[in-house]
């Protein structure tokens, strides 16, 4: 029983065994946790069509899926590894989860969440990580330090809400 399907099932084909023993609609019912309605035609559905009807009718319940269809997939994979977020008019030089997320939402057309997001690049297989700022030289660090400070300023007015770009 590793999907739901096949618990549906099991529960149908106990429901006839219980029945063929003799026991009683309401009581297989109350065994199986359904209304008894749904073990009477259960049981009809098997009569007719033997196992065939008992079988799951729905081959995927649920809503099909958009965004983690293989081929958006593959494009995610090849915008994270090939493309740099500055190619898009972005400021940063990787790729976040979030920045990936809002990308997708305007090149998708939909609302794409960064826990979306981070579940299709946990199945590619991509590893995330944060990236660290090492110095060459002592005498760099102040520059480098101005520079980071420099983009602290902007980037938090860029972030704002209505703000199209990050």
């Amino acid at each position: 029983m590793k999907s739901t399907r096949d618990k549906e099932e099991y529960r149908r084909a106990s429901a006839i065994k219980q029945k063929m023993e003799g026991v009683p609609y309401r009581t297989i019912a109350r065994n199986v946790s359904v209304n008894y309605r749904n073990v009477y035609d259960w049981i009809n559905n098997y009569r007719k069509d033997g196992l065939d009807g008992i079988r799951n009718k729905r081959m995927n319940a649920g809503r099909k899926p958009v965004i983690s269809t293989d081929k958006n997939k593959e494009m995610i994979k090849d915008i994270i590894l090939n493309k740099s977020p500055k190619t898009f008019g972005y400021l940063k030089n990787t790729w976040s989860i979030r920045l990936l997320a809002t990308y997708l939402s305007s090149l998708l057309e939909m609302n794409v969440s960064p826990m979306q997001t981070w579940r299709i690049i946990n199945d590619l297989g991509i590893v995330c990580k944060r990236p660290k700022l090492e110095l060459e030289k002592d005498d760099d660090y102040e520059e480098k330090k101005n520079k980071i400070d420099g983009y602290k300023k902007v980037s938090s007015a860029l972030l704002k809400k209505g703000s199209t770009r990050i």
